[in-house]
């Protein structure tokens, strides 16, 4: 059950940082795989994934 709400989180997330077509779908699943396997991965993605959320909002504020 965690599995399938920690896919639907990532993967929705990676989907919307990189379009919704189907590479976008392919590095969610891989995400998601990764973050599900181990503690480290979870680590890795979900530290990849703010670091992301981060310098986006930085770059807009940037560019505002």
């Amino acid at each position: 059950m965690l599995k399938s709400i920690a896919g639907a989180v990532i993967g929705e997330t990676i989907g919307r940082k990189q379009g919704h077509g189907l590479l976008g779908a392919g590095i969610g699943l891989l995400a998601t795989r990764i973050a599900t396997r181990s503690i480290p991965g979870l680590l890795l993605v979900g530290g990849a994934i703010a670091a992301k959320t981060i310098y986006d909002k930085r770059k807009e504020r940037k560019d505002a």
